[in-house]
């Protein structure tokens, strides 16, 4: 067999198959494995340029976390927030004092649109995040304060993400503050050392080797590399990200269902670790800022904090430029003074093409699950195709085990 992919749910196929006796080929583009979880050093710190957290109920990762021997840590509790809305730093209240009752009434609303959009309401589903918060009629200060609150689930600008990824979180974790407490675990030693203790159990690994063309049938496949070489398997694992396949040529042609997929991630987020002075840990700052909209402030060691940012990709911003982090920083911070930190450009990362699963808005159908059944010989795996938990590490490895057994049958 052939595994396309070793990120979590490519490993974890592969795994499955040989631990069911399958010899196992696994193809990764990188020169690592894990995908889109990427832990590295800053100031000694282990910190995620990916994915950072999971939840509660990711059982998956829990297990394997387990099977492998390794910890978890719990995030405290937020202890203070801070809001940059309609221009201003607010310490109290995300809206002027006069505008607390159209503030609590539009959480009302979007509260329950949650529960409209999760007994199926697909038209409020699909909407841009921009044009559904619009909807509201906000004033400046609430729509800043909405819209920097997408920025946690939504992994675009709200003009192009659906508003169903936000008003599903909201549903799937109990209300408006689950977007915040479900946040709650992460790997003590980082998803790279899971994935790299996945990964010793699989025989035949070649990294930097991308797919680029295969041949699919009833007796098989045929993978070629970048490199030329010929692979052939009597079954595939594709898992790769969904903004991947454009660039993989298939014979015969994919389905229209999965071929009109095909890039339809709109996952174009940015992310900064950044190690601050003049911080408070255990705080959040959201808002429009100039670069970043939702910002966390972790423990304090030596003298400094970790500062996770998210902003939406904006060509005014550079995360590799010092000045422009540093003004996103202080925006929120005023005083804060930036040490070091730390990204990576998975929008122009060819093994990725963007960042967790984002749904276009008006057409969030493009990502439904139903659209990668396998085809054939070839089984779809990856966060991007998850039936559950999908965008987390948590789908990757439900739909790594679902396309093994789908194999093996």
């Amino acid at each position: 067999m052939i595994v396309a992919g070793a990120g979590l749910a490519g490993l974890r196929a592969a795994r499955d198959l040989a631990d069911a006796g399958v010899a196992v080929t696994v193809l990764e583009a990188r020169d690592r494995v894990g995908g889109r979880g990427y832990s590295v050093s800053l100031g000694g710190r282990t910190v995620e340029l990916g994915g950072s957290w999971f939840t509660p109920e990711h059982d998956q990762v829990g297990a394997e976390l387990a099977r492998y021997g390794m910890s978890f840590r719990d995030y405290p509790p937020v202890r203070s927030a801070r809001w940059l809305t309609a221009g201003e730093l607010r310490l109290g209240a995300p809206v002027p004092w006069h505008e607390l009752a159209a503030l609590e009434a539009a959480l009302a609303r979007v509260r329950d649109d949650a529960e409209r959009v999760a007994a199926g309401n697909q038209t409020l589903a699909a909407l841009s995040a921009a044009d559904y918060v619009d909807q509201l009629q906000p004033s400046d200060a609430l729509r800043d304060f909405l819209l920097g609150w997408w920025q946690l689930m939504g992994g675009a600008s709200p003009q192009h993400g659906a508003a169903s990824d936000a008003l599903d979180a909201i549903h799937q974790h109990g209300g408006l503050t689950g977007l915040l407490t479900c946040l709650a675990h992460g790997p003590l030693p980082g998803w790279s050392a899971l994935a790299e203790a996945m990964a010793r159990d699989v025989v035949d690994l070649r990294l930097g080797t991308a797919v680029k063309t295969v041949e699919h049938g009833d007796a098989g496949v045929v993978c070629t590399t970048d490199a030329g070489e010929l692979i052939e398997a009597g079954a595939l694992v594709l898992a790769v990200p969904l903004n991947c396949l454009p660039g993989i040529g298939f014979e015969p042609a994919l389905p229209p269902r999965v071929a009109e997929a095909a890039g339809a991630n709109a996952g174009r987020a940015v992310k900064v670790l950044m190690l601050v002075r003049g911080v408070d840990p255990h705080g959040i700052a959201v808002g429009i800022g100039p670069g970043l909209n939702w910002l966390y402030a972790d423990t304090a060691e030596d003298g400094c904090v970790l500062v996770t940012g998210f902003g939406w990709q904006d060509d005014r911003f550079d995360a590799a430029t010092r000045g422009h982090v540093e003004r996103a920083l202080r925006a929120f911070h005023p005083d804060a003074e930036l040490v070091n930190w730390a990204q990576h450009d998975w929008i122009a990362d060819p093994a990725s093409r963007g960042t967790w699963l984002t749904a276009p808005a008006g057409r969030i159908d493009l990502v439904s699950p139903d659209r990668f059944d396998p085809v054939g010989r070839i089984a779809f795996a990856g966060s991007d195709m998850a039936r559950q938990h999908a965008g987390w590490f948590e789908g990757a490895l439900v739909s790594g085990a679902a396309a093994a057994a789908h194999v093996l049958r």
